[in-house]
């Protein structure tokens, strides 16, 4: 029989999201790139304006574009043009991000698009380390119990090795449903996991 024991603990943390990414964008359609340019970019304008007025910083956005293209028809005639941008928004207060969103869609009107809203952890890392306590307790659990089917007492630790364990997705709370003043967005919670792969000798 070996003279050690090694198995494998996990440890989860469900965490609230506390940072909310905002991912919208403007596109307009005209007779010609000039206009349709023009159209995105003064949605685009009012979408910034409306998020600096709720509170949003230079750092929290980012803007990419422009992106344009052509329309034609069944015939392969050009008969209208394209331009989008990209507008990414980080929230630093996710109970605020229905708001922000409304906001940007009233200002920016028939412009605006929407693309999502994603959560994120501000510092994964006390999770972590409380994950961490939970796996380790988890592999000891099943190493005392293995000892004792076998007859054996549980040793020391002589390894450990800790490994990407399989981490949950975010489980949102969303709903798009839009009103006057807010879009109705939760965080839900995102699960922050840990795995360990022990080695204990045996006592005796």
């Amino acid at each position: 029989m070996s003279e050690a024991i090694t198995v494998q603990g996990v440890g989860r943390v469900e965490a609230r999201p506390d940072v909310a990414v905002l991912e919208l964008g403007t596109e307009t359609r005209a007779e010609s790139v000039e206009q349709a340019l023009a159209g995105a970019s003064q949605a685009l304008t009012s979408m910034v304006a409306a998020l600096h007025a709720n509170g949003a910083t230079e750092t929290d956005l980012r803007t990419e574009g422009p992106s344009t293209y052509t329309v034609a028809d069944d015939a392969g005639r050009v008969n209208s043009y394209v331009c989008t941008f990209r507008l990414t928004a980080r929230v630093s207060d996710p109970a605020r991000a229905g708001l922000l969103l409304a906001a940007c869609v009233a200002e920016a009107g028939d412009g605006a698009r929407v693309h999502g809203v994603n959560y994120q952890l501000r510092d994964r890392a006390e999770h972590q380390r409380q994950a961490r306590v939970l796996a380790v307790a988890d592999a000891r659990a099943r190493a005392e119990q293995l000892a004792e089917l076998v007859g054996r007492p549980l040793g020391r630790a002589t390894s450990v090795t800790e490994s990407n364990a399989a981490g949950g997705p975010i489980r949102p709370m969303y709903a798009m449903s839009l009103k006057s003043d807010s879009v109705e967005v939760e965080p839900g919670v995102e699960q922050v996991s840990v795995g360990v792969e022990v080695t204990w000798v045996f006592a005796d």
